[in-house]
């Protein structure tokens, strides 16, 4: 051990509980505005740090790593780490941690919100009464929904975030399916009460599409003309898990073109800054399209003792790596180094 007290630079704001937790033992620099911070300020604050904490809109590339030579750990707050170059940090001995647990849960709820809210109309609605439009009893009525209770649920990647769904589907009766290109052991899907298809099959029997999917090279827009095609006119897809897996403009367009139902989002394409090129704003076709489109500015985990979890969470990620323990938020495997806190 040294006496020197590591330097941990976090591109967001943090709640005090999180950062107490690591002032003891820690130089804590925040950064000091809402806004997310540019490539050139992330390099200038962490150039010397032995800690880059990010966050969700931060992209984490090779420039910024290299740029970084004390560098011990890349510590998201993120369920997913597709906006950090994890090769890049792994051949410097980096450890890449994120969050995932503690996400899981309010964004599984979060999907529900949306798929009920979607299926029943909930957004025009609601805004119908507030206009002063409801003068009483209607008939027949101005919205009319969708059952849930006996659909089929699609449910598109399954692990702990497709799970989570799965198991509140029990609940509506629903028929559930999902595809992932690993198949679940058996006792899984018997306990969930969910069948896997191939994909093909998904698309063309859902009532409802759930993606639950990480963004890679492999899934970004895995959702886009070919794959609407093949859905029912009155399916709806609701994404909660990255807005690049699905084509934002491909889905306008079977919207406007009735070939789907509905469109529900938490997340969206302008969100993925690591991909280039990409939409600087949310698709005006979905924002345009109020009557089939539901859509949240990222709530997944806004709960206040989930978010506060997390930032807790990535902090003892932090703890660990300096005290010179692999990190439990793990997603690359690099040598220990000695522990350079008290």
């Amino acid at each position: 051990m040294t006496d020197k007290k590591p330097r941990v630079y976090y591109t967001h704001k943090i709640p005090s509980e999180a950062i107490k937790l690591l002032k003891l033992f820690c130089e804590v620099i925040e950064h000091n505005n809402f806004e997310s911070p540019t490539k050139k300020e992330i390099i200038r604050n962490s150039r010397n740090a032995d800690v880059l904490c990010c966050f969700v809109p931060d992209c984490i590339d090779e420039e910024i790593i290299a740029s970084c030579p004390q560098l011990r750990i890349i510590a998201s707050c993120a369920a997913g780490h597709d906006g950090i170059n994890v090769p890049a940090a792994t051949m410097r001995g980096i450890w890449v941690t994120i969050v995932n647990a503690e996400t899981i849960e309010p964004t599984a709820d979060l999907t529900w919100a949306l798929l009920l809210s979607s299926a029943r109309g909930i957004v025009p609605a609601d805004f119908f009464v507030r206009s002063g439009d409801l003068k009483g009893w209607c008939q027949p009525p101005p919205f009319s929904g969708q059952n849930i209770f006996g659909k089929t649920l699609g449910i598109i990647g399954m692990g702990s975030l497709g799970r989570a769904i799965a198991r509140r589907a029990v609940g509506f009766n629903m028929t559930s399916i999902y595809y992932q290109r690993h198949r679940l052991e058996v006792k899984y899907e018997q306990d969930l009460k969910i069948e896997n298809v191939v994909l093909e099959e998904l698309f063309k029997t859902s009532d409802f599409i759930c993606i639950a999917t990480p963004l890679t090279d492999e899934t970004f827009h895995f959702i886009s003309d070919k794959e609407l095609a093949l859905m029912k006119p009155t399916a709806i897809i609701i994404n909660t898990a990255r807005g690049s897996v699905v084509d934002e403009e491909a889905v306008a367009k079977a919207l406007k073109e009735k070939k789907i139902a509905g469109y529900a989002a938490d997340v969206f394409e302008m969100e993925d800054t690591h991909i280039v090129p990409r939409p600087f704003d949310v698709n005006q076709g979905l924002i345009d399209q109020k009557s089939c489109t539901v859509l949240t500015p990222h709530l997944g985990t806004a709960v206040m003792e989930t978010r506060l979890e997390i930032f807790k969470r990535q902090a003892l990620c932090v703890l660990q790596v300096l005290k010179g323990e692999k990190p439990n938020g793990a997603v690359n495997d690099v040598p220990l180094k000695p522990a350079i806190t008290g």
